[in-house]
């Protein structure tokens, strides 16, 4: 079920769940090399920047006038968000921690 390349072997071994933790800042290892793999930092950034923007328009700046089609406006911003952060959003490398 691997879909994305990791990009220390270039191996398919990056699973749609991993890519998706990707996107909050985590960081995975990769199961053919081991290598360490996260989400493109500065591209990362943007993104998060713009969940934030999301949650703050609609909730916050939006005059709701007890009309709920808003939430749903809401939630389509966000699933598209999702989307852009797995398909979108380039893997890096991390170097191998060093022990201490």
């Amino acid at each position: 079920m691997a879909a994305f390349k990791c990009p220390h072997c270039s191996e398919e071994t990056i699973s749609l769940k991993d890519k998706y933790r990707l996107g909050w800042w985590a960081t995975v290892n990769c199961k053919q090399c081991g290598g360490r793999v996260a989400a493109f930092p500065w591209v990362l950034m943007m993104m998060t920047m713009l969940y934030v923007w999301n949650v703050l328009w609609w909730v916050g700046l939006v005059n709701f006038e007890h009309s709920y089609h808003y939430l749903g406006y809401l939630a389509l911003c966000w699933v598209l968000l999702d989307l852009v952060n797995i398909y979108f959003i380039p893997l890096c490398r991390l170097k191998k921690k060093t022990p201490r």
